[in-house]
């Protein structure tokens, strides 16, 4: 069926890679050094230190070095057919994707690499961004032609031929993560700095691969980058809460909350500038959707040299690690006998590994401590609190009108698994904004601060529109324009 490559031999690809990453490596500055994150008895380390993406104070989320923009030069084929995969390439001609000619190009011009020799951390990484966003390309290949002729998916592609399936699944076992595309790698793994002596901005970002190369594509990428600069406060924060609550010393958990909520409030103000309304997200979100139960994907995908189906979540159902933190932190998974599954549905599953136990640690002592009991049993505490889920619900809020505006209700009327995504979606929303009000409700307000006072019930108004807009939209399933003040809170 596929065209078949022969590999390399190992003595010559190491000695080609080991030149490659000579010439590929001189440019590309470390953030900083990323520390171990290292707090008292609730304290956590990163599980694989040496990973490029680790979990630290300073960089957040954010790999502990620059992506590596450019593969080893043993690589120069896959480097070349992604570059001129895009719908729309930087130089204003059309790519690959174009036209349906990526399919064909792999099967015959993509050799056999043998990633065996590979075991630099950053060349890996690379590696696996690399694989991952061409296995998505090339399965939802026809997804998106059929998108762009009839607003419908069709069906993708069942099957990722050998030239892929092989070296994406030793480089997913090395690194101890699933063999698909995952949020943190699409975004937070994929950019360049056009200068490397400037720091992180969005004026200085450039995504390193696209799939459509429109505007909305590079400022998802670049604006999730952005955004992540003040995942360290938040990393920062969220220890100091766990810590204090601990400890129970009550002023320094308010001003770990504040911290929490200031941090927030930095990501928010980024993604409103880049992330307003849908635009042409829906340009590239086809080659987002995971292979386990969208409709494009009957029964999973095949790798050529498996028989077992894989099945997972895209990036498309999913979300930042800045999202599933915040629902650990704050015990927002169980909200309600509405079923709000935010993380519970696998998607930290298919995180990083430093991630996956950085999150599993937070989930574990935010339960044992009890994080929002601790916080409702002060008035003061309770505004905090109420503030951070204030800059939460924000977030949450644009992740879900994005979702929903992604695809038109026409193309999706018959999908029941993106509906079923949506509406658990749109429950844990409501359910935010609902732990607001009572939270409000059972606090002492003439107890506070007038400014605390005031700020708390500005949070407190706008959880209470979002409320009654998804009221509406859950009460009649029909789309609805959605107000930007909400959106831009």
């Amino acid at each position: 069926m596929f065209a078949k490559n022969t590999a390399l031999s190992f003595k010559s690809a190491q000695q080609m890679a080991m030149r490659g990453f000579t010439k590929a490596h001189h440019p590309a500055a470390a953030i900083t050094n990323a520390k171990s994150i290292q707090t008292s008895s609730v304290g956590w380390t990163n599980p694989n230190p040496g990973s490029e993406l680790t979990v630290s104070t300073q960089n957040g989320f954010l790999p502990r070095r620059d992506p590596l923009p450019v593969l080893p030069s043993y690589f120069e084929k896959l480097d070349e057919i992604l570059h001129e995969m895009p719908v729309h390439k930087a130089d204003g001609t059309f790519g690959l994707l174009h036209t349906g000619r990526l399919g064909a190009c792999i099967e015959r011009e993509l050799p056999m690499y043998d990633v065996e020799f590979v075991f630099d951390q950053r060349i890996l990484a690379a590696l696996y961004r690399d694989y991952s966003v061409l296995a998505s390309a090339y399965l939802l290949e026809p997804c998106d032609i059929q998108f762009r002729l009839a607003r419908n998916y069709g069906l993708a592609r069942r099957i990722l031929p050998a030239n892929i399936a092989v070296p994406l699944d030793t480089i997913a076992r090395r690194l101890n993560q699933k063999p698909f595309l995952e949020h943190s790698t699409f975004t937070f793994y994929n950019y360049r700095r056009k200068d490397q002596d400037q720091p992180i901005s969005l004026d200085n970002l450039e995504p390193i691969r696209k799939f459509s190369g429109c505007e909305k594509e590079h400022n998802f990428i670049v604006g999730h980058v952005a955004a992540a600069q003040h995942t360290g406060a938040i990393v920062s924060a969220a220890m100091d809460i766990l810590r204090h609550s601990q400890n129970g010393h009550r002023p320094e958990f308010n001003q770990a909350l504040r911290q929490y909520t200031n941090a927030m409030g930095s990501v928010n103000e980024i993604l409103a500038q880049t992330l307003k309304g849908c635009g042409d997200y829906a340009s590239f979100r086809t080659f987002l959707n995971g292979c386990k139960t969208q409709s494009m994907f009957s029964s999973g995908v095949l790798f050529e040299t498996h028989s077992a189906a894989h099945k997972y979540l895209g990036v498309a159902q999913s979300s930042s690690p800045i999202a599933s933190l915040s629902t650990h932190l704050f015990q927002l998974s169980s909200l309600s006998p509405r079923g709000s599954l935010p993380c519970a549905d696998g998607v930290d599953l298919l995180r990083a590994p430093n991630f996956r136990s950085f999150l599993s640690h937070v989930d574990g002592q935010a339960r044992s401590l009890a994080i929002q009991s601790y916080a409702l049993r002060s008035s003061e505490s309770s505004a905090e609190y109420i503030l951070s889920l204030g800059q939460i619900l924000t977030y949450r809020y644009r992740q879900w009108a994005n979702l929903r505006d992604s695809v038109p209700i026409q193309s999706a009327k018959d999908d029941a698994a993106f509906f079923e995504y949506l509406d658990i979606q749109t429950n844990h929303v409501r359910d935010i904004a609902e732990l607001i009000a009572r939270t409000h409700a059972n606090m002492d307000n003439e107890s506070l601060a007038s400014s605390l006072r005031t700020k708390t019930e500005a949070v407190v108004h706008h959880a209470e529109m979002v409320r009654r807009s998804l009221e509406r939209i859950l009460d009649t399933q029909e789309p609805s324009p959605l107000p930007v003040s909400m959106i831009a809170y």
